[in-house]
């Protein structure tokens, strides 16, 4: 992880922020989906999700495949993420360009850094299981 790729990860939690507020605004916060919910909740949801692999992807997959315990695990409640927990993820990446910057801008000689390690770990956390477990797979595939 580095400066420029928490930059990106933070452009992509924004995206997840608007995607959350417009299924809050169209469809209301703890809205269950159903197999006869409307096509464009399902739609909303779907889009959602695909914003969490992309993030996921950004992530350290070490990381998205054990993130450690989680004290919002939100999919257990909803089934889908509203937008104080967007929000909460977006600010995470705060914490993670903050950390990268000041770890680019030290002489480390072995590039680790426990606060951009328990930053991505926050992060993944907050993702949806579903979502960490795609991105998983994404990285294997490109990978081979």
């Amino acid at each position: 992880m580095n400066t420029q790729t928490a930059l990106v990860l933070s452009s992509r939690c924004a995206e997840l922020v608007a995607l959350c507020a417009r299924f809050q605004a169209s469809f209301g916060r703890r809205t269950a989906l159903k197999a006869g919910s409307p096509g464009a909740e399902w739609q909303m949801y779907h889009a959602i999700l695909e914003k969490q692999v992309e993030i996921a992807t950004l992530l350290d997959p070490a990381i998205v495949e054990a993130p450690g315990e989680t004290v919002n695990a939100w999919w257990k409640r909803q089934d889908v993420i509203d937008l104080s927990v967007a929000s909460d993820i977006h600010q995470q990446t705060v914490q993670l360009i903050s950390a990268c910057a000041y770890m680019d801008t030290e002489e480390m000689t072995d590039r680790w850094s426990y606060s951009v390690h328990s930053a991505q770990s926050a992060l993944a956390a907050l993702l949806h299981p579903l979502a960490r477990q795609r991105a998983l797979e994404t990285s294997s595939q490109a990978a081979d």
